[in-house]
This record gives structure tokens, sequence and C-alpha cells, in this order.
């Protein structure tokens, strides 16, 4: 069955702590009642889940490509020595 664009859009709300109080209670009522409201959020959430996850994995690799770049290339020779002297 497909999510109506009306459930997607308030699964999105709802996800994003958007909703009032009595938004929220409505909706986590439907989702009590409705397996495929239910599945629907969670499945919306572990997509959030994996975004979040290969975000952090890309900022993480350009952070150990910029510690290379600074500790290996000759260029970087003084700042190099400046920090080794600041832990030494």
């Amino acid at each position: 069955m497909m999510t109506s664009y009306t459930d997607t859009q308030q699964i999105e709300r709802y996800l994003h702590r958007q909703l009032s109080t009595g938004e929220r209670l409505l909706f986590e009522a439907r989702m009590l009642t409705n397996v495929t409201l239910r599945t629907n959020v969670r499945a919306q959430q572990r997509v959030y889940d994996l975004v979040r996850l290969y975000h952090r994995k890309q900022v993480l690799q350009q952070a150990e490509a910029i510690h290379r770049q600074l500790f290996t290339d000759p260029v970087h020779a003084d700042f190099q020595q400046s920090i080794h002297q600041l832990f030494h």
C-alpha cells in the first residue's frame, strides 16, 4: 500500500519534532492502530539514521585526508615541527 502525501508530510513533521503536542499524540495513536503507518515511520527514521551515518563517514574521511596532508607533505614541515614541539 502506498503512503499518502499527507501521511508522508506528517511522518516528516513527526520525525523532525514539528508537531504540536496534540498533533503528536494523535499521530502516535494512529501509529498504534495502523501497522503500515508505523512501518513507514520506522523506515523513514532508518533512512535518516543512514544518511547521518554516511555524512559522519564522509566528514571523517575528509578530516583524515587533511591530517595525512598536513603531517606527511614536506610543504607543511614548519607546521609539523610546531605541533611536534607543542606535545613534546
